[in-house]
C-alpha cells in the first residue's frame, strides 16, 4: 500500500482516542507490515514484536488518552540510544557502543504515549545516501525495491514511506532526514541544531560542525511533523495559520533538475503561498558555489580521525588500512561500505594539511550563517527541490554526489539548511510523479531558526496545492 492511502498520526490519533481502534490493534498491524516488507525492503535493524504489543496492550488497559502521540507505532534510526542495546552505526569494524538509557528524544517519545515497535537501518557510519552497510545489509526503496531509499536516516524513509510504522526520528547533517523523506515519498522535518536535545545520539559533535546537525521527525503529513516536534523540541511551536510575509527565490544559486516535474512542483508551490498573499522578492545567493565546495573538506576535517580510529577498534581486523582495505575491495572482501570507502580514499584531497586551514574553512560558514541568516530574517521563506531527482537505481547516488568534483546542482538545496543552520521541511508532490518511475517530486522551505510555527503553517499550503484531494481528505 502507498503512503498516500494511509491515515496519518492525527487521524488515527482522534480514532484512538474514540475508540474506534485501539492501540494494540494498530501496533499489529503495522508489525505485520513490517514483518512482511522486511525480507524485501529491509529498513528495520530491530523489530520489537513482543514488546511492543505488550507496551501497547498496557496502554489501552492504563494509558492516558490525552497522551499527544498516545498508542502511536513509530522507530528511531540506529544510532539513538535505547536503554540495554548497541549503537553500532552500521559497522562490522567499530567496536558497539553499550546504551545504558534511551536518548532524550526517544525518551520523550515514550512519556508522550508512542510506541516503539523497530530501530532503523543506516549507511556505515551514516555518511552517504546510499543506505549500504555490511553488518545489515542494504535497505531498498518502499516503492521499488531496485532503487535507493536514501541516507542517512534511510531506514526511516523506508519505513515510514512503505507505511511500517506511522513516523520516525532521524538526525540530518547534509540532508540526512530529508533526503530520504524526498526519495520514499514522505515529509521530513529537520529542526535548526539547538532546537532539539541531542544527547544520547550518535556521532558526538564538539566543533562548529554542531551547528550543521538537526533532528527531527519523517512521518505522513505536515501537522503531523509539527505534532511530533513539539514532543521532542525544547520548546513547542504554537498552532498558526500566519504565513510568512515574502517568499525569497535564490538568484545565482545553481540548481539542476533531472526531471522537470521537480522544477514544476517548485513553481506549483511557490505561487500556492503568493496567491495567499505572501509577497516574492529577489535575493542574491552568490555565496553557494563556492561554499559548497567545501562542504567535503569540512567533513573530512571532523570526522576522518574518528572513522579510521573506530575502523581500527576490533581486535578482529586489526588497524584499518585505506589502501589495504581498497585493494580488498577490488577482490569483494571489503570489511567497510564502499560509500564510507570512498569518502575516506577522498582525505588526500579534501582534508586540511593544518590547523589553520581547516579553521579558516569553518569561519568561512560561520560568516555566511550569520550573513544568510540575518538576509532571510524572521519575515521570509525560502522554497527550494529537496533534490534535484527522484530516487535513482542502486549504485547510482553515491557515484553522482561523492565522487563529482563540481558544483552538484542537484543538492546545493538540501545542504543549505545545514551550514546556513535552518529549519527546514520537505513536502512530498504526489500530483507530481515522474511519467517513468511513478515516483513523486519533492519540494523544500527554509527558515530562520525561532520560526517553524509559520513553516509549518506555510509548508501546509504547500502540501495541499502538491498532493491529491483524497490523499489530503483522508488525513
Amino acid at each position: 500500500m502507498n503512503i498516500t492511502d494511509l491515515s496519518d498520526a492525527t487521524i488515527l490519533l482522534t480514532q484512538l482516542r474514540n475508540g474506534t481502534i485501539t492501540s494494540e490493534s494498530l501496533v499489529k498491524d503495522h508489525l505485520k507490515r513490517l514483518n512482511d516488507l522486511q525480507p524485501s525492503v529491509n529498513g528495520a535493524t530491530n523489530i520489537y514484536n513482543k514488546v511492543a504489543i505488550e507496551q501497547a496492550r498496557e496502554l489501552d488497559l492504563n494509558g492516558d488518552k490525552s497522551l499527544p502521540l498516545f498508542g502511536l507505532p513509530c522507530s528511531v534510526k540506529e544510532t539513538f540510544d535505547i536503554a540495554g542495546e548497541d549503537v553500532t552505526a552500521g559497522s562490522i569494524r567499530r567496536i558497539p557502543t553499550h546504551s545504558d538509557e534511551d536518548a532524550v528524544m526517544v525518551s520523550r517519545l515514550r512519556k508522550a504515549g508512542a510506541v516503539l515497535i523497530a530501530r532503523s537501518n543506516i549507511p556505515e557510519f551514516a555518511m552517504t545516501g546510499e543506505n549500504t552497510n555490511l553488518r545489515f545489509g542494504r535497505c531498498n526503496n518502499p516503492h521499488d525495491v531496485t532503487r535507493v531509499a536514501g541516507g542517512s536516516s534511510g531506514g526511516e524513509g523506508a519505513l515510514v514511506g512503505s507505511g511500517s510504522t506511522v513516523f520516525g526520528l532521524g538526525s540530518d547533517i547534509l540532508g540526512s532526514i530529508r533526503i530520504p523523506a524526498a526519495l520514499c515519498g514522505t515529509v521530513g522535518f529537520k529542526a535548526h541544531s539547538q532546537a532539539i536535545v541531542s544527547k544520547g545520539t550518535w556521532p558526538k559533535i564538539s566543533t562548529s560542525l554542531k551547528s550543521w546537525l538537526g533532528y527531527g521527525p519523517l512521518c505522513r503529513s505536515v501537522r503531523d511533523a509539527q505534532l511530533i516536534y513539539n514532543v521532542i523540541a525544547k520548546r513547542p511551536c504554537a498552532e498558526t495559520d500566519c504565513l510568512f510575509e515574502n517568499l525569497i527565490i535564490p538568484e545565482g544559486f545553481p540548481i539542476t533538475y533531472k526531471q522537470s516535474i521537480i522544477k514544476e512542483a517548485v513553481d506549483v508551490a511557490r505561487q500556492s503561498v503568493i496567491e495567499k498573499g505572501v509577497k516574492s522578492k529577489s535575493i542574491l545567493f552568490d555565496d553557494v558555489p563556492k561554499l559548497f565546495l567545501k562542504i567535503a573538506k569540512i567533513i573530512h576535517n571532523e570526522f576522518y580521525d574518528n572513522w579510521i580510529k573506530d575502523l581500527s577498534s576490533n581486535k578482529k581486523y586489526g588497524r584499518f588500512s585505506p589502501l589495504k582495505e581498497f585493494v580488498k575491495s577490488l577482490f569483494g572482501k571489503s570489511t567497510i561500505d564502499k560509500g564510507l570507502l570512498k569518502w575516506i580514499l577522498l582525505k588526500p584531497i579534501m582534508k586540511s594539511r593544518s590547523g589553520e586551514k581547516a579553521k579558516e574553512i569553518e569561519d568561512s560558514f560561520i560568516v555566511a550563517r550569520i550573513k544568510y541568516q540575518n538576509i532571510i530574517g524572521k519575515d521570509s521563506v525560502i522554497i527550494l527541490p529537496a533534490l534535484g531527482l527522484v530516487a535513482p537505481k542502486h549504485n547510482v547516488f553515491n557515484r553522482i554526489s561523492l565522487l563529482d568534483p563540481r558544483v552538484n546542482g542537484l543538492f546545493t538545496s538540501n545542504t543549505l539548511a545545514n551550514y546556513l543552520d535552518l529549519s527546514a521541511i520537505c513536502v512530498p508532490a504526489w500530483k507530481y510523479c515522474d511519467p517513468k518511475t511513478g515516483l513523486p517530486a519533492s519540494v523544500l522551505l527554509l527558515c530562520v531558526p525561532g520560526q517553524e510555527d509559520r513553516l509549518f503553517a506555510t509548508a501546509r499550503v504547500v502540501e495541499e496545492a502538491l498532493n491529491p484531494i483524497s490523499r489530503l481528505t483522508s488525513k
